[in-house]
């Protein structure tokens, strides 16, 4: 099962030489994150992605990493908002 923004990455079982990477894998996200990230990074030279990541082991034992994009988003403050308490 896939999940949206969410992907792994597996160790690397026979390396070619030694330069090649230790892990491998792909994350998928959203398009519709991607254009939000780049609405709200106008005129910023670089895009961060903030991750989570949980060491698990795949179907075979093998271990892994298992990443989700982390889409939380500070509220923005409440200003001049009355309150609904009052009368």
């Amino acid at each position: 099962m896939e999940y949206p923004n969410s992907g792994a990455l597996f160790t690397t079982k026979q390396k070619r030489h030694e330069k090649s990477p230790d892990m491998f894998g792909d994350i998928k996200i959203e398009k519709d994150l991607i254009l939000s990230l780049l609405e709200k990074a106008e005129g910023e030279e670089f895009i961060t992605i903030k991750l989570e990541a949980w060491l698990k082991k795949d179907k075979y034992e093998s271990r892994m990493v298992s990443l989700k994009v982390d889409t939380y988003e500070k509220a923005a403050p409440v200003t001049n908002a009355k309150d609904p308490w009052d009368d």
